[in-house]
């Protein structure tokens, strides 16, 4: 069965990276397989606002908008040890 909740999750997704490949000039009626370079940049610049560093506080700083963020516990990154 189809869900309509998923479906509106999978279009909203859609708009995204619509959204996405039009803020990087990517040609959306392009479909060739072989064209990974328009698909990267389109993912890239999605991750652009999810990228934080670590300040001289010790708190992550979102690049984009200077929020403060937190690792998840569950995150490969809270089981880091601190270097010597």
């Amino acid at each position: 069965f189809v869900q309509v909740r998923s479906m509106r999750k999978a279009r909203d997704i859609r708009d995204q990276l619509e959204a996405l490949c039009e803020r990087v000039e990517v040609d959306n009626t392009s479909s060739a397989p072989e064209d990974q370079d328009s698909i990267l940049k389109a993912v890239t610049a999605g991750f652009f606002y999810n990228t934080a560093k670590l300040g001289k506080v010790g708190e992550y700083q979102t690049v984009k908008q200077h929020r403060t963020v937190y690792i998840h516990p569950s995150s490969v990154l809270a089981k880091e040890e601190d270097l010597p």
